[in-house]
């Protein structure tokens, strides 16, 4: 019974460590603005695929979580730009 304990510790620290696949990282960014204010800017700003952008209404102010982009690229610039 010992055994599988640490056979299953193991299991979790090894999939913890593991990298994650590129793409599959995302930027959060954090705004004091609207939802519909920020939402219009980047509409504005870029023409990418709105899949790309999660607003989240955190009260006072909003999330804006980036998912598969650069941090340096046209998607994460829009963002920058609206906050």
């Amino acid at each position: 019974m010992k055994e599988i304990g640490i056979v299953t510790l193991l299991s979790v620290v090894a999939v913890a460590a593991a990298p994650s696949a590129p793409g599959e990282h995302s930027t959060i960014f954090i705004t004091r603005k609207a939802g519909t204010a920020f939402d219009a800017c980047f509409a504005a700003a870029h023409l990418g695929k709105p899949s790309d952008l999660v607003v989240t209404d955190r009260g006072s102010r909003r999330e804006i979580q980036l998912k598969g982009a650069a941090l340096d690229g046209p998607e994460a610039q829009a963002v920058k730009q609206c906050l």
